[in-house]
């Protein structure tokens, strides 16, 4: 039995996504997924049997019209990446558990959630991936998107989310799991597998003390690029740069 945990990262899911379809053109299979953020929109590509759909959403990014998801004054929406998983259709029947996190706020009090996305109807699922996928975030409307890259900072971001949250701008919002888990490995401690696979997207990445206590190093396989994304990477949905890490964590993904 096999797990894959798939790691939130915006637009760096392109090198996420070509791990994952050098892993499937192996051959290999996983019976428990778990994805935060961008990472629970590429398993539902894993979950739905559509890997070769994820390869065309993300070689093809230019297809997408996101300029609508960087106007609202307190989330990045994603509806634009939902849409696309609303259209697929299949279930890929190897899948046992398909996990993914999101933040529920109550007031100004933050409270991971875990859902196991098998024991929903699609219309369901998707809303729970919608939320572990919707990141808090006030972008100047004002600019443009390439210079909303340029000058994107995610510490700045969570400092004034941080200080909204506070005064309760997001009382009753469910938002991205990665504000609070972007490491979400919790649920292969009660799903023991027989080799994790870790898609990270961090060169230095370090396994979490709680998974080495389960698990030998040697059932660990931890994915990584082979540099260091910058700062801006997370909201670079662009065409050249998506195709580009697709095919380098593709080339990783196959010699696997």
């Amino acid at each position: 039995m096999r797990g894959l945990f798939l790691q939130g990262g915006g637009a760096k899911g392109a090198f996420q996504a070509g791990v994952v379809f050098g892993l499937f053109e192996k051959g290999l299979d996983f019976q428990i997924l778990s994805g935060t953020s961008i990472g629970a929109i590429n398993s539902y590509f894993i979950y739905t049997n559509n890997i070769d759909k994820m390869r065309e959403m993300w070689v093809n990014i230019d297809n997408i019209d996101f300029e609508n998801d960087w106007k609202d004054d307190k989330i990045i929406d994603n509806s634009s990446l939902i849409k696309i998983l609303e259209d697929l259709e299949g279930r890929n029947d190897k899948i046992e558990a398909y996990f993914v996190n999101y933040v529920k706020i109550t007031g100004n009090n933050l409270k991971e959630k875990i859902v196991d996305i098998t024991k929903f109807d699609k219309k369901e699922g998707l809303k729970f991936i919608k939320y572990s996928s919707l990141l808090p975030g006030k972008l100047d409307k004002n600019k443009t998107l390439d210079k909303i890259i340029e000058e994107f900072n995610s510490e700045k971001l969570f400092d004034e989310f941080k200080k909204d949250l506070e005064k309760g701008v997001y009382d009753g919002y469910n938002l991205d799991g990665g504000i609070v888990n972007n490491n979400f490995l919790s649920p292969f401690t009660e799903n023991k597998v027989d080799k994790l696979y870790i898609v990270t997207f961090s060169v230095d990445y370090q396994i979490p003390d709680y998974i080495l206590n389960k698990y030998s190093r040697e059932d660990i396989i931890v994915i990584k690029p082979e540099v260091e994304f910058m700062r801006g990477d997370t909201i670079r949905f662009k065409k050249e740069f998506c195709e580009k890490i697709f095919y380098e964590g593709y080339e990783i993904g196959k010699k696997i």
